[in-house]
């Protein structure tokens, strides 16, 4: 159907989304702006308890240059809103645990900022198929609102790369 959005499937590890996380979207503006939706999960082994982690995020590609008929570089920009669901993370609110005032937010939503370079292997858009199947690869480095804010009262005690995360993934989309 011609002026269909593609859609994708995206594997995601680490980067603040989870250990892995699973989920998907579909590519707007020309394949410049892709929307997801990510499930992730953190096992017990790396917190007291497992913990699933809902993610929204926005990837911008700006910078889409091509190498023959079938390869693309990228490099974008993105930015997330999450959720952590699980006993592990405490409510910001809960007076047992927080002096009043200690965080002016909750706990259990993050917001950040990445940076992304991606490469695509995709087929020819035909009239029949203008939408081809494509595999990408991505890394993700970017950082959170906490971490940020842990930056600051820290001077000399933190370093910027100390708040930095890394994540990696991949994206199936047709």
């Amino acid at each position: 159907m011609p002026g269909k959005a593609p859609f994708f499937l995206t594997l995601h590890v680490g980067g603040g989304a989870g250990t892995v996380a699973l989920g998907g979207g579909v590519q707007l503006a020309h394949q410049r702006l892709e929307p997801e939706v990510l499930v992730g999960y953190v096992p017990r082994r790396f917190s007291s308890k497992p913990l699933t982690i809902f993610t929204f995020k926005a990837t911008y590609l700006p910078i889409r240059p091509t190498f023959g008929n079938h390869w693309r570089a990228s490099a974008g920009v993105g930015g997330y809103v999450n959720y952590t669901h699980g006993a592990t993370i405490r409510d910001s609110k809960d007076p047992s645990t927080y002096t009043p005032g200690y965080y002016f937010f909750s706990t259990k939503v993050r917001t950040g900022l990445f940076v992304t370079p991606r490469l695509t292997y995709a087929g020819i858009a035909t009239v029949q198929h203008p939408n081809p199947s494509r595999v990408s690869a991505y890394a993700e480095l970017g950082t959170n609102d906490l971490y940020l804010l842990s930056l600051l009262p820290n001077k000399g005690g933190i370093s910027p790369t100390d708040i930095l995360t890394l994540g990696f993934g991949s994206k199936v989309g047709w």
